[in-house]
């Protein structure tokens, strides 16, 4: 363990590499002969769990190289700001939880660590990537990992050993893979557009990672993933013009709507739960079963102590108060919808940092995509892009980043990707010398 802890510390960048592995591998069920990995996010010192070890090292590890080597360290720039007023809105969520005396230390510490993925993450992220060549080696890693839970994910669906939905095994439940699948799709389908040479694999990859994500039974990433790929194709055709814009324009308010409106599974049952989970996307099937009704419910509610707490929201991991009959009973720590979660956990400042973080986000992929020299690199920015957009819509009808640890490590390591690969654009790198 302590040689571990030294190689940790001397190579960063494994550690980055160790977490985003172990958040893709570490399934928290079994599935068929691949064993659970819910012990990956176990407690292994004092309220510290494998991950916070692994940030913390490699942080660490990244100011030991500063001191040794005289390097000059980096700031996740152009996401700084958004990450400062995140960093605050954490404090005031977790004082607000605090002093309702309604949640315990280790459980307001734990809620905490999490959404701190959003900093210490690209805070680690941008000091490894510190050029083109590595950021491509983190991409084609994301990208081979996304091949390796698109293989699993059939194998889990079509075996029958994953989790049911509709009568119907799925491939993945969590966000995480699906997400994952979905970037790396979106990727593929850039550099398709664009003529961009890429490895064999990764196009074999595609529709294996499609058909997994096909296989999720999850509206809201079916949703994102058809507006995704519209923007994508868009985006990468370098095509403008009135009609583009109007197309881009007409598929995001049309995703935004249908995801607004959608929620979990259904309660009929159907021959084909492919075609059962398609027709909930109809109008007539919107709101059809308890589960989309309570979440209209779920969202009066939330909305009400909104109002109650303007400010300060009712803090972290504070229930929140029933004014309105349910359809169903749930954790009333969570909300349903992410803009509306961060309000009433952190106050008005957690409601404007998610949004200035998706926002700068995005603004910053699209500066990489058209000013920067690797056309690899372009890629994969407008591949981030959909990825965020597509996650944006599933928040619509679930929150997962800062709740939900892998996807928030994923997340994490996205906005640290773009916050390297802006500071290669030509103009920083001509502004360092």
């Amino acid at each position: 363990m302590l040689l571990g802890c030294v190689v940790l510390l001397r190579f960063p960048e494994a550690c980055l590499g160790l977490l985003l592995f172990g958040a893709a591998v570490a399934e928290a069920e079994p599935v068929g002969a691949i064993p659970s990995g819910e012990r990956f996010y176990d407690q292994i010192f004092l309220s510290f769990t494998t991950p916070d070890v692994l940030i913390l090292f490699g942080l660490i590890g990244v100011l030991l190289r500063f001191v040794a080597q005289d390097l000059r360290p980096r700031l996740p720039y152009p996401l700084i700001v958004p990450l400062v007023v995140l960093g605050f809105a954490i404090v005031a969520g977790v004082a607000t939880a605090y002093s309702s005396g309604s949640v315990s230390p280790p459980e307001l510490f734990h809620r905490g660590m999490q959404i701190t993925y959003l900093i210490t993450i690209p805070l680690l992220a941008v000091n490894v990537l510190r050029d083109a060549r590595a950021l491509k080696i983190f991409a084609v890693g994301l990208a081979a990992l996304a091949c390796l839970k698109g293989v699993t994910g059939i194998y889990a669906s079509l075996g029958g050993v994953g989790g049911g939905v509709e009568e119907e095994v799925a491939s993945f439940l969590n966000p995480f893979p699906n997400l994952l699948m979905l970037t790396f799709g979106l990727g593929v389908i850039a550099a398709l557009v664009r003529r961009v040479e890429i490895p064999a694999w990764m196009y074999a990859g595609l529709p294996i990672a499609l058909f997994a994500l096909l296989l999720s039974y999850r509206r809201s990433f079916w949703i994102a993933a058809i507006l995704t790929i519209v923007l994508v194709v868009i985006i990468a055709s370098r095509r403008r013009g009135r009609a583009v814009f109007a197309i881009g324009a007409i598929a995001v308010v049309l995703a935004f709507v249908a995801a607004n409106s959608v929620a979990g599974p259904s309660d009929s049952t159907s021959p084909s739960p492919l075609a059962e989970r398609a027709q909930t996307l109809t109008p007539s099937g919107i709101g059809s079963n308890r589960g989309d009704r309570y979440r209209n419910d779920e969202r009066k509610n939330v909305v009400e102590n909104i109002e109650q707490h303007p400010v300060t929201g009712v803090g972290l991991g504070v229930d929140w108060e029933v004014h309105q009959p349910l359809a169903e009973a749930h954790d009333r720590r969570y909300v349903h919808f992410a803009f509306l979660w961060y309000w009433l956990a952190l106050g008005i400042l957690g409601a404007i940092a998610y949004l200035f973080l998706f926002a700068s986000s995005l603004w910053t992929s699209r500066q990489i995509w058209r000013f920067h020299s690797d056309p690899l690199v372009q890629i994969c920015a407008i591949a981030v892009f959909g990825g965020i957009v597509g996650l944006a819509v599933v928040e619509l009808t679930a929150t997962f980043a800062g709740i939900e640890p892998r996807l928030t490590i994923l997340l994490g390591a996205m906005l640290g990707w773009l916050a390297a690969a802006w500071q290669e654009l030509p103009v920083r790198r001509a502004a360092a010398r």
